[in-house]
């Protein structure tokens, strides 16, 4: 009941400006006096729908929740010229103020006025970016994914450092205004599309579906109480939709190698790459001015090609002859042959089939019983984008849509040998009915219901040697692996043997089903516009983990797999309700439900100032798991898991927002704005998590010897009924969870130059707190010296709590920051030319960036605590600081080239040309230096653990040349490739205690590239065109090197030799991608 009454009391609008725009102004007569009762009637020039508004006593109108277009405003007022304004493009979430002034006449005399709206914002605070549908279109895309274009923005830039899997997620990760990437919301058509990872995209890493969108805008600092569930950017994207013109398109876009450059690393011919990208989009009336369809479709097959080099054991290995000494070949009991070194040792009938699996070498041998194995492979990749979108003009009060979009997409991912691989999938369904009712000009209803599946998953792919069903490890599963942890032989003259079998931990699904429902109201009352909200989202997490049940054996040498001796199983089983309130099943389903509400009151105060002020709540249930698979640690010491729920999440998340806008001229075309607000990050499952966390371990691992009482004798089975290991390992959360929390506060300037041109200048600023970490819980204990370090001394000491192995725990006690400027220069389409330059200069501190999954957002940091007692401690540069970033986007038509053409086979011959392009230059992102091995001692599994800094040195020593030591010589020139950074700047601490480093202290390379269009556009009729496009990416081929080697010791103490040295570009060489596209 006390739900319903919300519902009631607080009916939304809460995602409404996320698909909607509102028209508003101010009628007035030629002497400037105000003119109530004005009637405009507003109507949107695609679709033929109108709504009717009138000014009201400070002659002030406004129309909200207009659908996206063309609009035409036509203003009649007794005893007064007709007035016609048209011209009027209407874009997600902007407020187009169209002021208007009639002169004396009569109404049936009418005033034709053409032009756009003010390009600036005098009515909200919100700083946003609209990436427009011809932007979208136009610009060069390298897979055709949008969300790329969302960088043309300030503050936006693009993580090209992480990976991506099934529980990671494949999506695109952006981090805006210094925040972490998961904190980002995704709409489209105003319903939340994040998957399980909080990112949005296929396994292609890309957002497809480019032809069946109408424009999306991002939404980075200061939005409305209508925006909660995420405390980072809003991107809001808003599907096309069908019109009283049958218009669509169709195309191809195609990639090959043949086309492209070598990038700086790659030597000889580059891999065979194939990629098409082909659809067609289309949309119409079905029946005019009342019924409208738009239907998409777009395919990808892309045909990357890889090579590999790896070690097989050679032809003699395979038959048991090695060289070797007499000695080792004796205690084999195999037979020496003198004459060439030799010992033929009798090959274990349990490894002769598998020694048969392995390739036949064809290249270098290594004389040690290796050789060399070349092999050429290709990485499919495929992805089908269907959308479906119906729209239904009901009554003149009533406007419907419904929306239904399918994306499918495979990656077959290759193995150790590649000859086994895994298949990736992510498949995602996004649903959405949408109602709009009017009830009158000053108060409007919207109601939406939307369903969203993701599924993101891994599992066995094909498989090109045949292996017999009797080669398993484990009864009813595929054969597992044979891994090498050293090298075959004592000189690993080879290195080790290629890893040959089936990925061990398959399958993995992570699936989420999403359930939204918001109904929305809005309100007009004088000077105030009032919107009310309520959101309920419901989240089904479903999970299927189980690791290990292959198998793996592992050996230490060649000689140990031809006499059949592993030295080491690791796998695992599934189990059920362990005795102790641990859980080892596979298997979850987490539930849980956001709710929340907000009221917002955009207060004209006067027609120069206006105040946007809000309140907003909201919180996520505690989670629950539906067969009540929920265990925790109550204390960190208990020696087994309190069956429960494992944590409670914070439920008084209030989040009030104020903003100002003023026009100090009031010719609107200069707006000053302020505004500061609170906005919550919601901790879902998977961060928390991910679920499957909430039990012990269900690994456990053999030791292998040769007594009597082997446990590995039965190899190459694994044993039936093996224990569990005795170090368990568990995930725990903070009981009590706070919710991360994010301050926001800016400022900006903006400015209209003449009637196309805008500059924009502003400070944006923010301060995080219970912001969440990962640190690992259960180090061993530490001494602590009288200068309160902490020292861990040999033997090594008890961990924490030795009933358990490691424990990972979230905690929400850290804090970040960040501080920048940025500036947008933009200018809209005119004289054929359109461009959009912006800068930023920021600055973004913290003490943790871990994400969902415990990912980071940059490789080249660490995602744990160095000392989980202290996250001060590692207070510095956070993951995406990147200190300068500037992109300029510009499309330009060559109209003077038309207009010389005066023939008509001339210009359709020569004319219609068009360039367009991306240019992109970041600094580069922090790297954290680390002495490469667990030098504390503290067994905390991850070795975090970093370097002392000399004295008298910088903690950025990328600059000048390398000052010698040990192998590291002297003299070499640093920021190249061969050398990024000075080792000799660092000395390895005193074995037991931590290095006097800071986090994330140097810089790494900065990227820097050019996209460019080249589009040749040929009239068929006067509604028909074709074009041929040729869109180069890295046009200048110039590298952007990655991350160095930032590891500068090994576990012998001495420097790596390695480190600092650069071996890939995070850019590809240029790449051409050529396209034909028809449109009607």
């Amino acid at each position: 009941m006390v739900g319903a009454l919300l519902v009631l009391s607080f009916a939304s609008a809460a995602f409404s400006q996320a698909v909607t725009g509102t028209i508003s102004g101010t009628a007035r007569d030629s002497t400037g006096a105000v003119l109530p009762g004005t009637q405009e009637v507003l109507l949107n020039q695609d679709t033929g729908f109108t709504r009717t508004v009138q000014s009201n006593a400070a002659g002030r109108y406004l129309a909200s929740s207009l659908s996206l277009g063309n609009y035409e405003v036509t203003a009649t007022l007794e005893g007064f010229q007709t007035q016609v304004r048209s011209g009027i493009v209407l874009s997600v979430g902007r407020e187009a103020v169209v002021d208007l002034v009639l002169s004396v006449g009569a109404v049936t005399q009418t005033v034709e006025v053409f032009g756009e709206a003010a390009l600036i914002d005098t009515t909200s605070a919100t700083v946003s970016g609209l990436v427009a549908g011809e932007q979208i279109r136009e610009l060069p895309l390298n897979g055709r994914s949008y969300s790329d274009l969302a960088l043309l923005n300030p503050g936006v830039i693009y993580n090209r450092t992480t990976g991506s899997s099934a529980s990671d997620g494949y999506g695109a990760r952006l981090n805006v205004n210094g925040a972490r990437s998961n904190m980002n919301l995704f709409l489209v058509d105003g319903t939340v599309t994040n998957d399980t990872s909080q990112t949005a995209g296929s396994v292609a890493a890309l957002s497809l579906g480019v032809e069946g969108i109408r424009e999306f805008r991002v939404l980075t600092h200061n939005f409305s109480a209508e925006y909660g569930r995420s405390a980072g950017a809003v991107v809001s994207v808003v599907t096309r939709s069908g019109t009283n013109q049958l218009h669509g398109s169709a195309y191809e876009f195609v990639r090959n190698n043949i086309f492209d450059a070598r990038d700086f690393f790659t030597k000889g011919e580059l891999p065979a790459f194939r990629r098409n990208q082909f659809g067609a989009a289309v949309g119409g009336p079905v029946k005019k001015d009342r019924i409208f369809f738009f239907s998409n479709y777009e395919g990808l097959r892309q045909r990357k090609g890889l090579s590999l080099v790896a070690t097989v054991p050679d032809l003699d290995a395979r038959r048991g002859i090695i060289p070797t000494t007499a000695a080792t070949c004796a205690s084999g009991n195999g037979t020496f042959n003198a004459s060439n070194g030799t010992c033929a040792f009798p090959v274990s009938s349990a490894s002769k089939p598998y020694l048969d699996l392995y390739a036949p070498p064809n290249g270098r041998n290594f004389g040690d019983g290796t050789a060399q194995w070349f092999v050429n492979y290709s990485q499919p990749i495929n992805e089908d984008y269907y959308m479906e979108r119906m729209d239904f003009r009901l009554s003149d009060a009533d406007n419907l849509y419904v929306r239904y979009i399918f994306d499918p997409s495979t990656r077959v991912r290759p193995g150790g040998d590649p000859r086994w691989t895994t298949l990736d999938d992510a498949t995602d369904h996004y649903a959405v009915l949408s109602e709009t009712h009017v009830f009158s000009g000053t108060a409007i209803n919207d109601f939406r219901f939307g369903f969203n599946r993701n599924v993101r998953s891994t599992a066995l792919g094909p498989t090109g040697v045949e292996v017999p069903p009797a080669l398993s490890f484990v009864p009813g599963q595929p054969m597992g692996r044979f891994q090498f942890s050293a090298g075959t032989s004592a000189a690993n003259a080879g290195g080790g043997l290629v890893t040959l079998g089936n990925l061990n931990a398959t399958p993995i699904v992570n699936a989420q089903n999403l359930f939204q429902t918001s109904d929305s109201f809005s309100l007009i009352r004088g000077a105030h516009s009032l919107k009310f909200g309520f959101d309920a989202q419901r989240y089904q997490h479903n999970v299927v983990s189980i690791g290990g049940i292959r198998g793996s054996w592992q050996f230490t040498s060649l000689a140990g797999l031809i006499a059949g001796q592993p030295a080491r199983l690791d796998t695992g089983r599934v189990v059920g309700n362990l005795p102790d309130g641990g859980y080892a099943t596979g298997q979850f389903g987490w539930r849980s439900t956001l709710y929340g509400w907000f009221v917002q009151d955009d207060y004209r105060v006067s027609s120069r100032l206006t105040l946007n002020l809000g309140l907003r709540h909201e919180f996520l249930t505690d989670p629950v798991e539906v067969n009540g698979l929920m265990g925790y640690l109550a204390n960190l010491t208990d020696p087994v898991s309190t069956v429960g729920v494992p944590f409670h999440r914070a439920k008084w998340n209030f989040a009030p927002r104020v903003g100002m806008a003023w026009d100090p001229t009031g010719g609107g075309k200069t707006s000053v704005r302020m505004g500061a607000g609170i906005y919550h990050n919601q901790v879902d499952s998977k961060e928390a998590g991910p679920p499957a966390d909430y039990r012990y371990s269900a690994t456990y691992s053999l030791v292998c010897n040769l007594t009597a009482t082997n446990p590995c004798a039965t190899f190459p089975k694994a044993p039936a009924n093996p224990p569990l290991s005795t170090a368990k390992s568990e995930g725990t959360v903070d009981y009590n969870l706070s919710t991360p929390t994010i301050v926001q506060y800016g400022l900006d300037v903006q400015r209209q130059l003449g009637s196309t041109v805008s500059v924009q200048v502003g400070y944006v600023g923010w301060l995080g707190y219970n912001l969440t970490r990962n640190y690992a819980a259960n180090i061993r204990v530490p001494t602590i010296r009288a200068d309160g370090s902490k020292f861990w001394p040999t033997p090594a000491p008890p961990r924490i709590n030795p009933a358990f192995g490691n424990i990972s725990r979230l905690s929400a006690d850290t804090e970040a920051n960040y501080n920048a400027l940025q500036s947008a220069l933009r200018k809209r389409t005119g004289g054929g030319l359109m461009f959009q330059a912006s800068y930023t200069y920021s600055k973004a501190l913290s003490m943790n960036d871990s994400t969902a999954n415990r990912v980071v957002d940059n490789i080249g940091t660490s995602y744990v605590s160095l000392d989980k007692d202290d996250p001060g401690r590692d207070y510095g540069r956070a993951a995406p600081d990147q200190r300068h970033t500037f992109v300029f986007n510009s499309q330009y038509q060559l109209l003077a080239l038309d207009r010389l053409l005066n023939s008509g086979i001339a210009k359709a011959l020569l004319g219609g040309w068009a360039v367009n392009g991306v240019w992109q230059y970041g600094s580069g992102l922090p790297l954290n230096v680390n002495a490469g091995f667990n030098n504390s001692r503290n067994a905390d599994n991850v070795f975090p653990d970093r370097p002392d800094l000399l004295p008298g040195r910088s903690n950025d020593p990328t600059h000048g040349v390398t000052s010698g030591c040990g192998i590291i010589p002297a003299g070499q020139k640093l920021r190249t490739p061969e050398r990024w950074f000075d080792p000799c700047a660092f000395a390895l601490p005193a074995a037991g205690t931590f290095g006097n480093l800071g986090r994330n202290t140097m810089s790494g390379p900065s990227y820097n590239q050019v996209n460019f269009t080249v589009v040749k556009s040929t009239a068929l009729t006067e509604s028909k065109k074709i074009e041929f496009r040729a869109e180069f990416f890295n046009l200048l081929n110039h590298p952007s090197f990655g991350l160095p080697l930032i590891a500068v010791f090994d576990s012998t103490r001495n420097h790596t030799g390695n480190e600092g040295s650069i071996n890939l570009t995070n850019s590809n060489g240029r790449q051409i991608q050529l396209g034909l596209k028809f449109t009607f």
